[in-house]
């Protein structure tokens, strides 16, 4: 894979710095479409220790697809998320994190491996709803993200149909950090975009990581010139690349199946 000082690696999907600052910059500063500052700033009585009604619902200022049945089943898990955050203390940063702390993460999720929950309750509305109790140390996660770390040429993290959530978000936590370390100066310079609510490194990671995943499905938004992203959408406008255009897309539906949220 290409090395260059222009370009940013998200797990196995590489991304041009500049159009990826710009299309950052386009998110965090409209007030009229995207998650921030809707998500980041949602109130929830619970603080930092405790799990409000209020969160169980921010998913969906992420735009996550939610159901009475999901809201019910992650309730009845609110004892073991409080239980959780009583071990985690609340500065706790990932990319500091060693395998103990990794192992923190895959506790947190293994509650996703009963069979007694309902199958829209996956991974990615755990870690909409938990993210902002530890914004530096749970990673948010969704089909974007995924295809960045397991679904791409190259991703860091193998697929295995067998691997349960207790046993994926260690793997999905290390290979964040990578990302976290390499790319410090670039993620801070994402995340100093956002003033009000201020958002961390992490929650930055996910922004660039949400485009860069979602180029696999759709017109590329930042596909480099001469990759197969590009070569693969040889027809599309020029102008796909393009923060107006792009955002257009940003509500469409995935064509990817709900198990690409699965381990």
């Amino acid at each position: 894979m290409t090395t260059s000082s222009s370009v940013l690696r998200i797990g196995g999907v590489e991304v041009d710095r500049t159009k990826a600052l710009e299309s950052a910059r386009g998110y965090l500063s409209r007030r009229d479409r995207f998650g921030y500052p809707a998500y980041d700033s949602f109130g929830s009585e619970g603080g930092p220790w405790q799990i409000s009604d209020a969160d169980f619902v921010a998913p969906v200022l992420l735009n996550a697809e939610m159901s009475s049945r999901t809201f019910y089943a992650l309730e009845a898990a609110r004892p073991h998320l409080e239980r959780w955050l009583v071990d985690v203390p609340q500065d706790a940063r990932l990319v500091e994190a060693g395998p103990a702390e990794l192992d923190k993460l895959g506790d947190l999720f293994s509650v996703l491996d009963s069979d007694d929950l309902p199958v829209d309750a996956r991974g990615s509305i755990l870690a909409k709803v938990m993210h902002r109790k530890r914004p530096a140390f749970i990673p948010l996660y969704d089909r974007f993200v995924d295809y960045c770390y397991r679904g791409a040429d190259g991703a860091p993290v193998s697929r295995d149909r067998k691997r349960t959530w207790k046993e994926f978000l260690p793997l999905l936590g290390a290979a964040i950090i990578d990302d976290l370390s390499t790319g410090k100066e670039f993620l801070q310079e994402v995340a100093d975009l956002a003033t009000s609510p201020v958002i961390t490194p992490l929650r930055a990671l996910d922004i660039v990581a949400w485009h860069a995943g979602r180029s696999h499905i759709g017109p590329a938004i930042w596909a480099r010139p001469g990759s197969r992203a590009t070569e693969d959408r040889a027809g599309a406008a020029d102008t796909a690349d393009t923060l107006d255009t792009a955002s257009t897309a940003y509500e469409d539906r995935p064509s990817v199946e709900l198990d690409d949220d699965r381990p």
